[in-house]
This record gives structure tokens, C-alpha cells and sequence, in this order.
């Protein structure tokens, strides 16, 4: 039953081929127009990337006590097509945040060969100033891609240079706090 829209697609293209052989490039459009319809691979003509995997954090001073009230800035920019994009949150009392997953979505992405590029950076907004806790370059549209698959959980150091000491260039390490 799967293969039923392909067959019926052959089917389609056939009789109309054979009604407007003096007009190929006709049957030729309207066959990929169906291709595009039946395949369900393309939703409002474009296929769903993931931009930015959900992303969970804990802020912490440097005596590693949670850092409250804290303003977290993330911003993205997708090179495919240069859409970008900024999400705020404020650290809980237990000085933790979240982001959730950033999708987007392109026609010719999906048939044109390329390399993903998305650029995250994540700021606090501190009293003494802003910190660059977390900067990346995202080059797969795969889920946690960012970590090798695993999901985004970090403790950021708001006491810290940024530096490539941790995970990417910023002060966040891998763990749970």
C-alpha cells in the first residue's frame, strides 16, 4: 500500500504524456508538481530542519551557587538562507533555564546539496555585565547534533572568561547540576 501514490503517480504522468505528447514540458511539470504533493516530505513546500536542539542549563556564581534572575539570551542565524532569530528566558531561582528546539524549514534546501551552517550564541545578561556563555557552529540538522547526539544539559559559569576551555568557545561544561 505504500507504493500506491507511486503507482498511481506512473499512471497519471502516462496519460498525460500520451494526451500532450506536443507539449512534454507540460506533462514533465505536472508530474513533478504530483511528486511534490504525494511525497509528504514537503509540508507548505519546504522540509523542517532543526536549527537549535533544545538547549537546558544551570547558571551558577563562582562559588558554583545558583545564579537567580539572571536574563539568557540566545541568538541563531541559519547561513542557508540567512534567517535568524533571539529567544530570552530568566534563570529560575535554582538558577536554571531552558530553550526549546528551533525549527526551520526551506524547498531547496531539501534538494540542493550543502552543508549546514547555524551559528548559536548564548549571552547573560548580568549586573556586572554580559557573558558569552555559549557560542557554536551547528553543521547537521540532526536532534543534539550539537553534543554528538546527546541532549544539551550544561553548567554555565557566569564568574568566567569565555574561552574554548569548555564545551565550544564560552564557560559552560557538560553536567547536571
Amino acid at each position: 500500500m505504500k507504493n500506491r501514490p507511486v503507482i498511481v503517480l506512473i499512471i497519471i504522468y502516462h496519460d498525460i504524456l500520451k494526451l500532450t505528447m506536443n507539449h512534454q514540458r507540460f506533462g514533465i511539470i505536472v508530474f513533478f508538481t504530483c511528486i511534490i504533493l504525494i511525497s509528504g516530505e514537503v509540508m507548505a513546500f519546504g522540509k523542517t530542519f532543526i536549527l537549535c536542539s533544545h538547549f537546558s542549563g544551570t547558571a551558577v556564581t563562582e562559588e558554583d551557587k545558583p545564579a537567580a534572575g539572571i536574563e539568557i539570551e540566545r541568538k541563531w542565524f541559519w547561513s542557508w538562507n540567512d534567517k535568524s532569530g533571539t529567544e530570552r528566558t530568566v534563570t529560575d531561582k535554582n538558577g536554571k533555564f531552558e530553550f526549546g528546539v528551533v525549527e526551520g524549514s526551506s524547498f531547496s534546501a531539501l534538494f540542493l546539496p550543502h552543508e549546514p551552517n547555524i551559528l548559536q550564541t548564548i549571552t547573560a545578561h548580568t549586573s556586572n555585565g554580559d557573558v558569552e556563555i555559549w557560542h557554536a557552529r551547528k553543521d547537521s540538522y540532526e536532534i543534539n547534533s550539537e553534543m554528538d547526539g546527546n541532549p544539551i544539559e550544561v553548567i554555565c559559569h557566569l564568574d568566567k572568561e569565555p574561552s574554548p576551555d569548555g564545551l565550544y568557545w564560552g564557560t559552560c561544561v557538560e553536567g547536571k547540576k
